[in-house]
């Protein structure tokens, strides 16, 4: 009876420029309400204090919890992509299993990884760096386990 251990190869984290406008919004809000701080009312700059953490929670905690649940790890076995917020959406392939890799390019020009499996599934892995050394990688480790 064999006993394998699944060895981690490398565990990636989407690019980091996905969180400028998330940080533009939190600096804007700030910058808005130490603006405003002296020229309202006491009750009315609460009131203002309160819409700018709103604005902050919806513009900036949610996509910096969906950014750190976010990650690409590439196992000796298989890949796991997990994404969304809080890292709802969670997909594995297993390398044996892969079909074909292909590189495309969205409408905007950034290029994705489309991964197709021998059941027809597919899995597309967007918004990390250099996708086409990525997408060579996940081909070797998927020769090398057949």
């Amino acid at each position: 009876m064999t006993n394998s251990v699944e060895i981690s190869v490398v565990r990636l984290k989407p690019r980091a420029g996905r969180l400028f406008l998330p940080t533009v919004s939190l600096l804007l809000v700030s910058f808005a309400l130490a603006f405003v701080a002296e020229q309202f009312s006491p009750l009315d700059y609460e009131i203002a204090l309160m819409a700018g953490a709103l604005v902050v929670v919806l513009f900036w905690v949610f996509p910096m919890l969906s950014y750190l649940a976010s990650y690409l790890e590439l196992t000796d076995q298989r890949i796991i992509y997990r994404s969304g917020f809080l890292g709802f959406r969670k997909r594995q392939l297993q390398l044996s299993e892969l079909s074909s890799i292909e590189l495309q390019k969205d409408g905007l020009g950034a290029k994705a990884i489309s991964i197709l499996s021998v059941d027809g599934s597919e899995l597309v892995i967007r918004g990390y760096a250099r996708p086409k050394y990525l997408a060579a990688e996940i081909e070797a480790l998927a020769k090398a386990t057949v």
